[in-house]
């Protein structure tokens, strides 16, 4: 299932798979991916199970198929670290993707895990750009930076949100934000965590991602 959101003029497709689409520029856009966070903490002794990079690379897959986009946007975070010595099966699962992906324009803005990527984002092609980077009426950034300048898109707060059911369920899903001037996208990555879900703002538009399902959030309106 697919949504279909007007922001700034421009057609916008959400997906429950935490991406966006942007048919136009035949675009597909993602924020906070954290490659190797797993492998990271496997390196600090801590034990987590493998498979979380592949596991996205699927998702990432099925999504390149589906929107047939030529181009890839990555909001931040693509590689949670420099991949420690242990991560060599990491970077040859990434580096073997990227072969079968060669005609895909890759395009990182850069957040703040990607400081010190090592060498590894050179070896996989991808165009790095300092935030903001402007395109059409958006500014594109890792950490939101709302400005007179276009519409912003974001990511790094991993946005959650909680629905409520009428026996007193709750239940904390990630989530795209829209608010007046900015929009949220989702952490993409698998092993990533969710923020503290905040409540939707009077005029902001949510949208929760269950599953396969996108659920839009209703929100108060603004008091006169």
């Amino acid at each position: 299932m697919t949504f279909i959101i007007n922001v700034a003029g421009e057609a916008l497709a959400l997906l429950p798979a935490r991406a966006l689409h942007w048919p136009a520029r035949h675009t597909l856009i993602v924020a906070d991916v954290h490659w190797g966070k797993a492998a990271a903490f496997r390196a600090a002794s801590i034990p987590i199970p493998r498979g979380t990079t592949t596991a996205d690379l699927e998702r990432l897959d099925t999504l390149l198929a589906a929107t047939a986009a030529t181009r890839l946007l990555i909001l931040g975070d693509l590689l949670h670290a420099e991949l420690p010595a242990e991560a060599e099966a990491t970077a040859a699962t990434l580096l073997t993707w990227r072969a079968t992906h060669r005609a895909l324009d890759i395009v990182l803005v850069r957040g703040n895990h990607d400081a010190r990527p090592g060498a590894l984002l050179d070896d996989l092609g991808i165009t790095v750009h300092e935030p903001p980077l402007a395109e059409g009426p958006f500014i594109l950034t890792h950490h939101p930076a709302p400005s007179g300048g276009g519409y912003n898109l974001a990511g790094h707060v991993h946005p959650s949100v909680e629905l409520r059911g009428p026996g007193r369920e709750r239940l904390r899903l990630p989530c795209f934000r829209f608010g007046p001037a900015a929009g949220l996208l989702p952490a993409f990555g698998g092993f990533t965590g969710m923020a503290p879900a905040e409540p939707p703002a009077p005029g902001e538009r949510v949208f929760a991602l269950a599953g396969d399902t996108i659920v839009p959030v209703p929100v108060p309106t603004a008091q006169a």
